[in-house]
């Protein structure tokens, strides 16, 4: 009874409590509600995903070529390939033979035609990408950020490839973000990410990274690790008028790879460094969004290298005085006496398209190295059977060196798919203008192209004849010093797709020097790959999911490679490669495994002699895209 009493006295204080407190609850019934409009915001946010603004125009992607003279690698080619590097993308070019150290994070240079490293020129947003480094001579593309570039654009020449990059264009007002995470063998890590904003009135802002380890293998030196970041900005109220300023940073930081024994022999130097890159940018257009019309860019770029390899570390080339009449030690045009480089760089690219016509011209200026660099081009297609274009380059060096030459192509459209195109370069060219005592060479360069092509095949052969060319060596890979004179060369290169089901792709190439065997490049090389690529329509109408599976194979016969310091001869033995790589995509989700030497750990023949490929190395990661 007492225990009933309590509660009932309890429950009445409780309820008479509010009027014994007196006070109202003057809260409107309605002011807590969230009152947002998300169907609103939805779809405001799915309008401006859908509205372009105005982006800077590529530099140099307007000229008008015959259609054999590019190969055009958008961003999505670029992340649907097995590629891991731009070095990788460059294997997708036919004639491309990449002098892999092995394993990943170590050097990755490409070879065309017998021409050394010298045979690929590299362009970073209209801006040449000059080698810096511990040698300065060549570029090693398997340290460019692969991860910020939106298209590669490679002009194929007789003994050259041209490699015109460009960074990623967000045009749409929406924000855009990227991130990227891989692993694999040996612990391997790679971090990226994006972040991209354009504002309606013209501000953008961009920040990106991309991080990249690979320890060595077990019981072996060769660490690598690498961190790249991006920053820019940008105005751009019209498609007439736009600046952009933008920093590029990389720190490659790669370990000798020796081998074991006694005496120990270097297989692939060390690299340890930063590199800095300062570039602004200002254009102005008539033509829109079309391209059309004239255009003007004023570019400057000031970048710079610093070296963390003791001096003495340093590969010595030759003596030479500097300006007080000191001697000291240089490997290139650059004194080591500091282990600091810098080069600016300053041009105007003006150029004039029209519908059948394209003009364009470059004249730069460099502190160093290449003081002067004037480019011609122009191109015509008075109809769509026809289309012809002249380049001339004109560069002058140090100590009054000269490269330059004249290349002339044209190409006819025939019927029922066939076409043909020729390309004829002259003049003179060196192999690494960056050392003092390096002379121009003779080119006289020709080539001609066939091909045939329809919806589930395609056929290209071409037939180059190259003038004899004297490469440098590869100062990266000690063995590889020097490289004997080649006399003129004939070349076979085939290039064929087919695709017999929608969802089944198989493609390849094949090229082989014909008659004299140049040093420099391996005979009979090739590389093969089988596709399975679907959407699953049926299933997923709404075409989110995509699948691929694809399988390579890349073979190349014995040939001698290089000679090292002494002048014996380096020989690359015939081997195989075979990789396989899988990839699905869902919506803005992309998941990918990666596994090379598929032939196993029996398989030591690599693509640098004394330098194996691991048997089933593999990577593996995702990638989120987000849009607004």
């Amino acid at each position: 009874m007492t225990h009933r009493l309590l509660t009932a006295a309890f429950l009445l204080a409780a309820g008479m409590s509010p009027l014994a407190a007196q006070v109202a609850d003057t809260t409107r019934a309605d002011s807590l509600r969230d009152t947002t409009d998300y169907t609103g915001a939805f779809l405001k946010a799915q309008q401006d995903a859908r509205r372009q603004i105005p982006v800077p125009p590529r530099i140099g992607a307007g000229t008008l070529l015959p259609s054999a003279a590019r190969l055009v690698f958008g961003r999505d080619s670029i992340l649907w390939h097995n590629a891991e590097t731009v070095s990788d993308v460059l294997t997708k070019v036919p004639g491309v033979f990449l002098l892999r150290g092995g394993w990943l994070g170590r050097p990755e240079l490409p070879i065309y035609q017998a021409h050394g490293a010298s045979s690929v020129e590299y362009v970073l947003d209209g801006i040449p990408y000059q080698p810096m480094g511990q040698d300065s001579l060549m570029v090693d593309p398997s340290m460019l950020p692969l991860s910020f570039l939106d298209r590669i654009e490679v002009e194929r020449l007789p003994g050259l490839l041209r490699v015109l990059m460009f960074v990623r264009r967000h045009d749409r007002s929406v924000p855009y973000s990227r991130i990227g995470v891989a692993s694999g063998d040996l612990e391997i890590a790679r971090y990226q990410g994006v972040l991209e904003k354009r504002g309606a009135r013209g501000l953008g802002f961009t920040a990106a990274f991309d991080h990249f380890s690979v320890p060595a293998q077990p019981s072996a030196s060769g660490d690598y690790r690498n961190t790249q970041g991006l920053i820019r900005f940008d105005y751009i109220p019209s498609d007439r008028f736009g600046v952009v300023l933008q920093y590029l940073r990389n720190s490659p930081n790669r370990e000798a790879v020796l081998s074991g024994g006694t005496p120990t022999d270097t297989l692939s130097r060390a690299r340890a460094g930063t590199r800095t890159g300062i570039s602004a940018r200002v254009f102005l257009a008539r033509g829109g969004p079309s391209g059309l019309g004239p255009r003007l860019d004023l570019v400057v770029e000031r970048t710079g290298w610093s070296d963390e390899i003791e001096k003495d570390s340093t590969r010595v080339l030759t003596d030479s005085l500097d300006d007080n009449g000191d001697v000291v030690k240089t490997d290139t045009t650059y004194a080591l006496k500091e282990h600091r480089r810098n080069v600016t760089q300053a041009g105007v690219i003006a150029g004039y398209r029209t519908p059948a016509a394209s003009l364009e011209g470059s004249l730069f200026w460099r502190s160093t190295w290449t003081p002067l660099e004037l480019r011609l081009r122009g191109g015509i297609a008075p109809s769509r059977w026809f289309t012809a274009s002249v380049d001339a380059v004109y560069l002058r060096h140090d100590l009054g060196r000269v490269n330059s030459w004249v290349t002339g192509r044209a190409g006819v459209v025939l019927p029922m798919g066939f076409s043909a195109s020729a390309v004829w370069r002259k003049g003179y060219g060196l192999a690494f203008p960056a050392l003092r005592h390096n002379l121009a060479q003779d080119i006289d360069d020709r080539s001609l192209i066939a091909g045939w092509k329809s919806r589930p095949a395609e056929l290209e052969v071409s037939y180059t004849s190259n003038a004899g060319f004297q490469p440098g060596g590869f100062a990266q890979y000690p063995e590889l010093a020097t490289m004997s004179a080649s006399g003129r060369t004939n070349w076979i290169t085939v290039n064929a797709r087919i695709a017999p089901l929608q969802w089944v792709i198989l493609d390849g190439w094949y090229s082989s020097p014909q008659g004299t065997r140049p040093e420099g490049q391996p005979p009979t090389h090739s590389l093969v790959n089988a596709t399975l690529q679907s959407k699953f329509l049926p299933t997923f109408k709404s075409g989110i999911f995509n699948l691929k599976l694809q399988a390579s194979m890349e073979n190349w016969g014995t040939g001698v490679l290089a000679r090292n310091s002494d002048g014996d001869p380096i020989t690359l033995k015939g081997a195989t490669q075979m990789r396989a790589y899988i990839a699905f995509q869902i919506g803005a989700f992309t998941a990918f495994y990666d596994r090379a030497n598929l032939l196993g750990a029996g398989n030591q023949l690599g693509y640098v002699p004394r330098l194996g490929v691991p048997g089933y190395a593999s990577t593996f990661g995702v990638r989120w895209e987000f849009l607004n």
